[in-house]
Order: C-alpha cells, then structure tokens, then sequence
C-alpha cells in the first residue's frame, strides 16, 4: 500500500511558492499532476480555485466544480483537480463568465490576474527549445509544452528560443511573432524585477559562463535580468491586457 505523503500528496513545507498556501495548518496539499508547466512554475487548479480565488472552500466542492465541467484552460474544460495551470494560461468560469490569465506576481511568482473577452483568445507562447527533425523541417518546443513544425518555407522557421509565437486559442492557429531583439516590449517572469514591463534596449553576453543578460527600458529607467527571464510580449505595445494598463 503506498504512503500518503507517495505520488499523490506533497508536504506543505515543501510546496512551491506558487502555491499560496499556509505552511502549518497542515502537512499535505495537492501535488500537481504531469502537465504542460514544470511543478516549481505552476498551480494545482484546485489550490487556485480554493485558496486563491476562493470560488470553493472545499476540495469537494472543487471538484463538483470540475466533475460539472465549469471550469476551462485554454478553451479545453478540465477535470482533473491537479492540472497544472502556469504562466500565460487562461482561465475561463463557465456560469460566472470570468477569465483569468496567469501572469508574473513579485510574491508568489504567478498570479491569476482578471482577463477579458478582447484578449482572452489570444496566448504568447516563448520559444523554450528549437530542433531539427527528418524531413529538413524544425520543431518549436513553447513553454507550455505545445510542439510546431516549419518548413524552411514557413516565416516561423527563423525564430530562436526566448522568441514569442502569439497563438490563437479559439482557432489553433498562430497569428505572429515577437523577437526577443532591441525595440520589442517584454514581461520578466522571474528575479527581483519579476512583473514588470519594459522595452527592450540591448542584449549582451558579459561571460562565457554566465548566461546573456537583457537590459531593459522602462520610462527613463534602465534596468536588466538574465535572458531566461525576459519574455516578449509586444512591438508597439503589449498584444495582451497587463496589470495595471
């Protein structure tokens, strides 16, 4: 007979900061179940809807909530009360008609911030990995977990990881991209500047070592982070609605 504490539970103490959680009124919560976003840089949906949004007080009302479909990532409804919802996800209540988008908190690292109807259909998805497949073609591992193929034919054949694809969620199409280059505006997802925007000003590599880092403009404000925190989200202005806009 397995543990408690085996494959399906997680201690508090050992959960992520993501997950918002008192520490010590317990000693398990939810583990997250296998999914599009790493365990450290996502949210059991249950614990988002219970402990975050506190639509539910309970796990068994978390999952009459599922089990009766009301709940939607990304335009697919889900059940399964450990769904890992990360960075850009959107989350759609059926009855109440709400969304949120899952973006950079200083805090808890993400957070899920109130979307609307103009811009919930629409997901930037950074580039994570890029190879070459049989056939000459090359396919684009996003952050998510989504795999595109392109043939040397395709505009998308030229793009680089820490670029953006924007994706249309309601049709499964792609309508774009954002380079991770000088002029662009970009979101960090992690650091001390977590959260906020800037453009994005020069991109240097000051040690062979160490990884690239970003400088970035914001008012009359420069300031930098490494490059894997820096996420492109607009030419001229953010293709999504951000906190604060």
């Amino acid at each position: 007979m397995a543990k408690k504490g085996g494959d399906k539970h997680l201690k508090r103490l050992s959960a992520p900061i993501t997950y918002r959680i008192p520490r010590k009124t317990g000693v398990w919560t939810i583990k997250a179940s296998p999914g599009p976003h790493p365990a450290d840089r996502s949210i059991p949906i249950a614990i988002l809807i219970r402990d975050i949004l506190r639509i539910a007080s309970t796990l068994r009302e978390v999952k009459y909530i599922l089990r009766k479909g009301y709940v939607k990532v990304d335009e697919k409804i889900v059940r399964d009360y450990k769904y890992p919802v990360g960075l850009m996800d959107v989350i759609e209540f059926i009855p109440e008609n709400k969304f949120y988008r899952i973006l950079p908190h200083k805090i808890n690292l993400l957070y899920p911030y109130e979307a609307n109807d103009l811009d919930r259909f629409i997901k930037p998805l950074q580039i994570k990995r890029k190879t070459m497949v049989k056939g000459g073609k090359i396919q684009i591992t996003t952050h998510d977990g989504r795999n595109f193929l392109f043939s040397e034919k395709e505009e998308y054949y030229i793009l680089r990881p820490g670029d953006s694809i924007i994706y249309k969620i309601d049709s499964k199409s792609l309508d774009g991209y954002i380079k991770l280059e000088p002029g662009n505006l970009a979101l960090v997802t992690g650091g001390s500047k977590i959260g906020k925007v800037g453009r994005i000003h020069n991109v240097e590599k000051l040690h062979p070592l160490k990884p690239k880092i970003v400088r970035l403009e914001s008012g009359k404000t420069l300031f930098e982070t490494i490059i894997d925190y820096v996420f492109p989200i607009g030419k001229e202005k953010p293709i999504i609605n951000l906190p604060g806009d």
